[in-house]
């Protein structure tokens, strides 16, 4: 097997696991749980400011913080923010603590990151009496039901500009 040289043409999977690793273990649910609630045992637009990048084996998560005056708040909050994260988790030994770190690059590299899309507004009447129409032909009742829902979505996405 030949020795790969640093120069070397790197996969994207390999870097994208590197970089993986390096933010959290393999199998850690604990993390993701914690990013998962994050939000809510925060508070709203903390994500823009503070988010945890890895837990230790001890289960000590570190939070990277868009800057000290954010790690010093978040500090300050420690003992409300590790309540909160026990009682949404249910579990009061998930996270053994929390520790702050002036990390910006991590938060700056988080907001580059496309939003969620909003999903459209259910079919109004209209269309699904127009999508009933077309598949009353479908003898299967179930397969007609999701046929007739896709076909109204479809007409409903038709109308918007």
């Amino acid at each position: 097997m030949r020795r790969r040289h640093r120069r070397d043409p790197v996969g994207i999977g390999d870097m994208l696991g590197r970089a993986t690793r390096a933010f959290t273990r393999a199998g850690d649910s604990v993390l993701t749980s914690v990013r998962a609630a994050w939000t809510e045992a925060t508070g709203p637009g903390m994500v823009d400011h503070a988010y945890p990048i890895r837990r230790s084996r001890a289960g000590v998560v570190t939070v990277a913080c868009a800057d000290s005056v954010w790690a010093h708040e978040m500090d300050m909050r420690r003992d409300e923010i590790e309540a909160r994260l026990a009682e949404i988790l249910g579990d009061s030994e998930a996270v053994a603590g929390l520790r702050f770190v002036v990390a910006d690059h991590v938060i700056a590299s988080m907001a580059a990151e496309v939003p969620r899309r909003v999903p459209p507004p259910p079919p109004g009447p209209e269309a699904m009496e127009r999508a009933r129409a077309a598949t009353d032909d479908i003898e299967d009742p179930v397969l007609r039901e999701i046929v007739t829902h896709a076909a109204a979505w479809s007409l409903e996405r038709d109308k918007r500009p």
